[in-house]
């Protein structure tokens, strides 16, 4: 069986035993409209963080509380030692960015940070 893709997030390893799972601004703007559909919501790396837990909370409640995240307005970044957890919840945001629709539900469920 092979892994899912996540891109355009990036899964590494930053140090022995802990992973960080990236996604970098250069591609907030395919999705960008998606969020500016909710108010408050235009996109940034902390509306990113925001879909991660709208995303483990509807669709993986067993990977709640396995990462942390550490996002800034032009990035998002989860971390852990959890290399499973974070290539899930990488595969869980990969199809959100590449499915409207998908990502749309997420976004109006999510908290604004």
């Amino acid at each position: 069986m092979t892994s899912p893709s996540i891109e355009p997030l990036q899964l590494f390893e930053t140090s022995p035993g802990n992973w960080s799972l990236m996604l970098t601004d250069q591609h907030f703007g395919k999705v960008a409209s998606i969020f500016e559909q909710v108010e408050g919501f235009e996109g940034s790396g902390y509306d990113w963080a925001s879909v991660a837990y709208a995303v483990v909370g509807r669709d993986a409640p067993h990977l709640e509380g396995r990462f942390g995240t550490d996002p800034e307005a032009g990035m998002f970044v989860a971390y852990g030692s959890d290399n499973g957890a974070l290539g899930e919840l990488g595969a869980l945001l990969a199809k959100a960015y590449s499915d409207a629709e998908y990502l749309g539900g997420l976004v109006a469920i999510s908290e604004l940070d």
